[in-house]
């Protein structure tokens, strides 16, 4: 078994998994949905195509940071009603976001080769990546500098022994940091739709995912977020 971690950094992250009309929810951390996607840019996989190739991937999530939640105002003009029956002349939704969040994503298979491709893939995309919304641009490189994949490792080790990095200088590791993770066995307590079938259709499954929390004192301390001014 092998992991390849993601390092998901922005002032803002979008990470919807219920709405999709007037509001514009986000959850607390990245979904399957929003992973899948980031990877397909990458990778130039465009929005109608095949998406099995990503079953097997089991998917976990480390809150380094976990920010605040925001929303946005917005305002549109002649928008095309739902049953294309004509144009709206105004329509305003409420969007909400995450701000100033940071997270570990962590990707275990044991195809070894299609990590590898997908690690080439994030250091050379095929699309720009952003985080949820098109606008919402990196802080850091998704990838690592030192190397992305953590050769037989598992999941949960991996995530929990990667060096938890900080901002500012004054910025304290937690004593405690959330992860939210995918069991093997496919169980788990909290059942979330975001498994994406098709994005074009907007079709997804059902996921079960548990969440537990490491020990700060188990998670090396990195010092300042590397490309980061200490300023």
């Amino acid at each position: 078994m092998h992991t390849l971690l993601m390092r998901l950094v922005g002032p803002m992250q979008s990470w919807g998994h219920r709405s999709r009309f007037d509001n514009r929810d986000t959850a607390l951390e990245p979904t399957r949905s929003g992973v899948i996607g980031l990877l397909c840019a990458a990778l130039g996989i465009p929005r109608d195509a095949n998406l099995s190739r990503f079953d097997h991937l089991r998917i976990g999530v480390r809150v380094d940071a976990p920010g605040r939640v925001m929303v946005d105002y917005h305002t549109a003009m002649e928008v095309v009603r739902a049953d294309g029956s004509g144009l709206e002349k105004t329509v305003t939704s409420h969007r909400y976001y995450l701000s100033d969040a940071r997270f570990l994503v962590g990707l275990e298979s044991d195809d070894l080769q299609f990590l590898r491709e997908i690690e080439a893939a994030l250091r050379n995309p095929v699309w720009p990546l952003y985080l949820g919304r098109k606008s919402f641009c990196l802080t850091a490189p998704v990838w690592l500098p030192e190397g992305s994949i953590r050769e037989g490792v598992g999941l949960k080790d991996a995530l929990a022994e990667f060096p938890w990095y900080r901002l500012r200088e004054w910025e304290r590791k937690p004593d405690r940091l959330p992860l939210v993770v995918e069991r093997p066995d496919g169980q788990g307590s909290i059942i979330l739709l975001d498994r994406p079938m098709n994005f074009a259709e907007r079709r997804f499954a059902q996921r079960r995912v548990e969440s537990d929390l490491v020990p700060g004192d188990r998670v090396p301390d990195g010092g300042l977020l590397p490309c980061i001014s200490p300023a």
